[in-house]
């Protein structure tokens, strides 16, 4: 058993005086009322529906959330009929009139446009597609349709450029498509382009719906495809490259980059031994598939796989630059972050490991510059840059607070509201929905407010975003609360983790919101898995778990405080353990080096997207609630510290007190380095 198991009643952090309370739990009858409709609503039953939209038209009106009763009556009527659309366009005009500025207004304007585009019912969908505040695809498809019937060429090339784009596409855009390519606007080498990165992005059913419109196209293509993508390494062995046709050349390209997904040095030997012929710029692109997985897959070969390369798109050069860092050769990671976009160079990582390439090759004014750039960012390189351009001084943590008035005046905002409404009875979709939409155009003090207004009212999650948005007027005490922090302690102490950490992962993992729950079903201030608390209420010994508990904070902090422990246990560093937090404590040991790797270089080369913003948030997270609760001067770089390499922890219980005195948490508290 690791660590002591410790239960406190759920407490506000002691001295907070601004403890959240919530607004109210108890509904009313219109509440009730309201409920009722959106049952009806999601079981179409429509004549209860029908008697809530007059209940809300009469009695009700006045009710905040009356409009969705409206909203949802049209919508469940829309998908009943699809000539509801046009004979009932009054209906829709009075709603979208009397709230022209609502997150509804847009949702219900693009399913009523589809409906009348699908039904051909041009002139209303003319009047109406202008307004839409939103992108999408399917109406943008259904406007060219329309537009290209009148004989409007501008259609044609911004269908061309949506077809260029490469991008998956609703079937309304296929006839668009198939119009376009009769009126020669498509090139062939257009087309194939399309199917490629199709193909590369794995959007198999979207590329064999593109490729009919090729002239000439072998028969067996799209069966091809689909043994491929079963099968890739067979077709790389058995079939041979027809370097004379385009067909031939694109499947070889799709096998691959399907193979070098799983095995990145296998297809290069593959590349080696069976691509004779192919031309230099395909045998470029091939490299560079090749290079791009295997770098993901921390293949040591993987940069001069990369050396072979043609030109490289935005995600290829990240990966280059990432298995540059992997190797400590800087001359390659600058060559890497050159190569991007000017919009991708833009990325705080890479104006930061710019910065750090630029130093290592003497260009100390051009380090400092991109430094510089990055200082006043409070992200995980913002606080990286900042350290080494000098002592950090860390925030003021009771920043600007709304007066009485501000905070009633953003109450009493009808989208502030509606979301807190929305909250009160559990819609939390919507609830984020209108909150998101009611705080598009405040300014800092009024962010700071409506943060504030979210805090009191139990939303913790949209006070630390709303609070995060601000340009200027900041309150960190916001972005980064520490409630429930006597439970909190008790836990962390308990199992010898730092209070910090801890709170840095809850913030990522559920912004404080004590009832989340996941797509696929985590739970809880620390988002356990019914697997994993489970094991865990088994390993500590709890009488009476049951999956429910979970939901309960102090069960949740203990559970997940416990697994935290052990997993830290099983890999030594915070960093590691953080990484597998997120993806598994597998995944975050292959991830290792064979040798030991700086702690911003592991996490810079995670291969998978989330896990990656994962960690370096939970880790730039705990700097500040490190700072916020002890006063401590540790620095980011510290607490990130070294990862080992992989053949040094594997097997070695005895690494955590070691590894534990040298890189971060005891930095943070004595008590992580107390023995068990």
């Amino acid at each position: 058993m690791l660590g002591k198991f410790c239960f406190a009643a759920p407490q506000n952090p002691a001295g907070d005086a601004r403890a959240p309370v919530s607004l109210t739990t108890s509904i009313d009858a219109g509440d009730r009322s309201l409920l009722t409709a959106r049952d009806a609503f999601e079981r179409r039953n429509f004549k209860t529906l029908d008697a809530a939209r007059a209940e809300f038209r009469g009695r009700l009106a006045g009710h905040p959330l009356a409009g969705y009763v409206e909203y949802w009556w049209l919508m469940a009527n829309l998908g009943q009929a699809s000539s509801f659309a046009a004979t009932n366009a009054a209906d829709f005009s009075q709603f979208l009139s009397a709230q022209p500025d609502g997150p509804l207004t847009d949702s219900l304007r693009r399913e009523w446009l589809r409906a009348l585009g699908k039904a051909e019912r041009w002139d209303t969908f003319a009047a109406q597609v202008s307004k839409l505040q939103s992108d999408d695809a399917d109406i943008a498809c259904l406007n060219w349709k329309y537009r290209l019937a009148t004989g409007d060429r501008e259609a044609v090339g911004e269908a061309r450029a949506f077809w260029n784009a490469a991008r998956q596409t609703p079937e309304a855009c296929d006839e668009v498509f198939a119009q376009i390519n009769a009126e020669k606007a498509l090139t062939t080498d257009s087309k194939w382009s399309r199917v490629r990165r199709l193909l590369e992005a794995n959007l198999l059913a979207e590329a064999r719906r593109s490729a009919p419109l090729i002239d000439k196209l072998p028969a067996a293509f799209e069966r091809t495809t689909a043994s491929i993508g079963i099968d890739p390494r067979r077709y790389l062995e058995k079939e041979k490259l027809n370097s004379k046709s385009q067909s031939s050349i694109e499947l070889y390209l799709f096998a691959v980059t399907r193979a070098a997904r799983s095995d990145a040095a296998k297809t290069a030997a593959l590349i080696e031994s069976r691509a004779a012929g192919l031309p230099p710029s395909d045998l470029g692109y091939a490299w560079a598939q090749v290079g791009l997985y295997g770098a993901m897959q921390h293949e040591p070969a993987a940069l001069s796989w990369f050396e072979r390369a043609g030109p490289l798109n935005d995600t290829q050069a990240a990966w280059k630059a990432r298995a540059a860092l992997r190797a400590g050769d800087w001359r390659a990671v600058r060559a890497a972050i050159e190569a991007m976009s000017a919009a991708e160079k833009r990325d705080a990582a890479w104006r930061y490991w710019l910065a750090r390439a630029e130093a290592a090759q003497g260009n100390a004014a051009a380090a400092q510059q991109l430094r510089e750039s990055l200082v006043r960012e409070n992200n995980f390189y913002g606080l990286l840059a900042a350290e080494e351009s000098g002592p950090v001084t860390p925030p003021a943590w009771r920043g600007w607070r709304p007066s009485a008035q501000e905070l009633d005046a953003m109450r009493q905002r009808p989208g502030i509201v509606r979301a807190l409404a929305l909250y009160r009875l559990e819609m939390k979709n919507e609830g984020l929905r209108e909150w998101q939409h009611a705080i598009r155009n405040l300014d800092d003090q009024q962010l700071l407010a409506a943060a504030e207004v979210a805090r009191v009212a139990n939303v913790p999650d949209r006070a630390i975003n709303t609070a995060e948005r601000t340009l200027m007027v900041h309150d960190f005490s916001q972005r980064f609360p520490m409630p429930h922090r006597a439970d909190l302690q008790a836990q962390a102490k308990a199992q010898g983790l730092d209070e910090a950490w801890v709170y840095g992962l809850i913030r990522q993992e559920s912004r404080f919101m004590a009832d989340a729950k996941s797509r696929v079903g985590a739970t809880g201030l620390m988002q356990l898995m019914p697997a994993t608390a489970k094991w865990a209420a088994k390993q500590v010994g709890m009488s009476g778990y049951t999956p429910q508990r979970t939901g309960d904070i102090a069960v949740n902090l203990a559970l997940g405080s416990f697994y935290l422990r052990h997993v830290l246990d099983g890999l030594g560093h915070p960093v590691l353990a953080t990484a597998a937090y997120n993806a598994g404590p597998g995944r975050a040991r292959r991830w290792q080096s064979s040798q030991a790797l700086e702690g911003a270089i592991y996490a810079e080369s995670i291969p998978f997207n989330e896990t990656r913003d994962y960690v370096k948030k939970v880790m730039a997270n705990a700097w500040f609630y490190a700072h916020q609760a002890g006063g401590t001067q540790i620095s980011l770089k510290q607490m990130i510290g070294t990862v080992p390499g992989r053949q040094d922890n594997q097997g070695n219980s005895s690494l955590v007190s070691a590894l534990d005195k040298s890189i971060s948490i005891p930095a943070l508290t004595p008590a992580s380095t107390t023995a068990r």
